[in-house]
């Protein structure tokens, strides 16, 4: 007996998002955010996030707390975080967080999204719940054509999509700032690998 196409297509989405998830929990990426960070001993000072993973963060500081102090930082856009510092440097500190596997799961998700949303061009769908990994794209096609798309998942190195428009394996497309091509074809969509960062710049370059 053989799967309900419906039933298998969420299957592989499921599964596919388990990967992308599993990769976020450990990727470092770079955001280059505003937030605000208080401690017992220097209380509340601006800063500036330059890099972040679901572990921890390097953060762009004037005054730089001491190894060991206990940081809250909220950043805008991703929201309020707990640890402590690891380590510190003429300009910037480092911190690891102290959260919970299901918090963990939630800020990768919001890390994702906000490292995506912007190159991506994505917009949010309005009338889906406030999940990350949700919103609609634009995507060109090799010939020219431009498609909207839901987005199902999205990850730093690929994203999955929905939409009617089936396009071939391997072919190149763009998404906002980002070129990549057609990973696999889904019973309701396609994935697209993106290009690795150099390859993204010299197609700038060329253009």
């Amino acid at each position: 007996m053989t799967d309900e196409p419906g039933r298998l297509d969420r299957r592989k989405i499921k599964i596919a998002a388990r990967g992308s998830q599993e990769r976020r929990r450990h990727a470092r990426v770079s955001l280059r955010l505003h937030g605000r960070f208080w401690s017992e001993v220097h209380g509340e000072h601006a800063c500036r996030l330059i890099d972040i993973s679901p572990g921890g963060a390097r953060i762009l500081a004037r005054l730089k707390p001491a190894q060991g102090d206990r940081i809250i930082l909220l950043v805008n856009g991703i929201g309020r975080l707990e640890g402590e510092v690891v380590r510190t440097g003429e300009e910037d500190f480092s911190m690891a967080f102290r959260a919970t596997d299901r918090k963990r799961d939630k800020l990768a998700d919001a890390i994702t999204w906000r490292f995506n949303k912007e190159r991506l061009g994505l917009d949010e769908d309005r009338h889906a719940p406030r999940k990350p990994g949700r919103g609609r794209a634009r995507i060109r096609l090799s010939d020219g054509v431009v498609i909207a798309a839901n987005v199902i998942d999205v990850s730093v190195s690929g994203a999955a999509f929905e939409c009617l428009e089936r396009p071939r394996i391997d072919e190149v497309v763009r998404v906002g700032e980002m070129s990549g091509r057609v990973a696999r074809i889904l019973d309701n969509g396609f994935a697209v690998v993106f290009d690795p960062p150099e390859a993204q710049t010299n197609d700038s370059e060329a253009a």
